[in-house]
């Protein structure tokens, strides 16, 4: 990234990549990403001014990108497409482990349990669980994703878990 000497500040490929690698990690779609990267690269370039030099730009422009594909997810229609691109993922995952109608009828009843449960999660929270269990991110990265410690990545990953695992039951129990 340019240094901010003066008014003009460049955004080359290499930053357009890390905003986009960041918004696609968290929204999971890559229209969607190129979204939030554009306006994560508008953002960092309308606050260049209050840049102050303290921190590595890749890691300010890693913050900005963060934020803005999280406030993206939080959009309704977003939200919903992010959650349908995570049960298309599961649905790739298990078609393939999945053999008998049986097998099929109780892949698809702990899909829509998971649905529901995902919808009523906190953004943080469906991301923490989505990346953590489903796209096998480290704590340690998922932690960088939420702006967190580790320690506090690790929580939110294991209350999520716990969230669907407690919905699952109720709901099988229910049946």
């Amino acid at each position: 990234m340019a240094e901010t000497a003066d008014t003009t500040l460049r955004f080359t490929a290499r930053e357009w990549n890390l905003v986009y690698r960041v918004a696609l990690r968290v929204l999971r779609t890559p229209d969607q990403a190129e979204d939030a990267a554009q306006d994560a690269l508008l953002r960092a370039y309308r606050a260049r001014e209050r840049f102050s030099g303290e921190a590595k730009p890749d890691s300010w422009l890693y913050r900005i990108a963060h934020n803005t594909a999280l406030s993206h997810l939080r959009r309704p229609f977003a939200r919903r497409y992010a959650s349908d691109d995570v049960f298309k993922l599961l649905d790739d995952q298990t078609s393939e482990t999945v053999d008998t109608p049986e097998q099929r009828a109780i892949a698809g009843q702990l899909a829509r349990s998971l649905a529901r449960c995902m919808a009523e999660m906190r953004d943080d929270d469906r991301v923490a669980f989505t990346e953590r269990f489903l796209n096998g991110t480290t704590e340690r990265e998922l932690g960088v994703i939420l702006g967190v410690s580790t320690n506090a990545a690790k929580q939110r990953a294991f209350r999520a878990r716990r969230r669907v695992r407690h919905q699952i039951t109720s709901e099988k129990a229910a049946a």
